[in-house]
């Protein structure tokens, strides 16, 4: 019994080194995906100060059913520091003290973008030129691309579009530490006849506003399917 206590001791270590792991990342996780978006209080009224714009729109991505599915897409103010993210929303899983989103520190979709895990967003900004720099999807895995620009005039409200993911997966299926995701092909989508009453909804203060069709151009993006990304082994979503 005693030749065995070393064994033993060891095997408890382990356990205890998985554990503190385990909870490790799964705190560095909830850090990395807490709300960042910074959309208007939904009923307070509108006055936009001088020199500040709104951009409105929804990001989504399709349903792969695992475990990082949110989408970040970074802009930046040109010439500025000033920068935010607008982001997709986490699938959500049924529990004994109801549904509840399975990303860490996630947020579940909006009403009537619960299939493709839209959610919808409000921003005010300072006026000038932006950009959509980056796209982080799923959890860190980056997806390198180029940026596209949009103009945030002042006084205005702007549609910006329906930033949308298509995931690519693994084929042959594989699995690694991000699931089956290989990458990502981003677009804008105009989706102002389903979106603009889901803002409404979501956002009162925007009823009788008048919202501008400022749908960004995403020409450089359609690069990305001819220049084959992600790898071959991927199957990228039609959706």
């Amino acid at each position: 019994m005693q030749q065995n206590r070393p064994f033993i001791k060891i095997r408890l270590r382990r356990i205890l080194l998985y554990l503190l792991c385990g909870i490790t990342l799964f705190q560095l996780q909830a850090c990395i995906t807490l709300d960042a978006v910074n959309n208007i209080d939904p009923n307070r009224p509108i006055s936009l100060s001088q020199g500040i714009g709104m951009v409105v729109g929804s990001v989504s991505a399709p349903r792969v059913e695992h475990y990082w599915e949110i989408s970040h897409f970074r802009y930046r103010k040109l010439g500025s520091k000033k920068s935010g993210v607008l982001e997709s929303a986490s699938p959500m899983s049924p529990s004994w003290f109801g549904s509840h989103p399975t990303q860490p520190g996630g947020v579940g979709p909006d009403p009537g973008l619960d299939q493709q895990l839209g959610r919808l967003f409000a921003v005010e900004l300072a006026a000038g030129i932006y950009e959509i720099y980056q796209l982080d999807t799923p959890g860190v895995l980056l997806i390198h691309m180029q940026p596209v620009r949009f103009e945030v005039r002042p006084g205005e409200i702007l549609y910006l579009g329906n930033l949308h993911v298509r995931y690519c997966l693994y084929t042959p299926n594989k699995r690694s530490w991000r699931g089956r995701i290989n990458g990502g092909i981003p677009s804008v989508r105009d989706e102002v006849k389903r979106d603009l009453p889901l803002l409404v909804s979501k956002f009162p203060a925007l009823q009788g506003k008048n919202i501008l069709p400022a749908v960004i151009n995403d020409n450089v993006w359609k690069e990305l399917e001819r220049t084959g990304l992600p790898s071959l082994e991927s199957k990228c979503s039609p959706l």
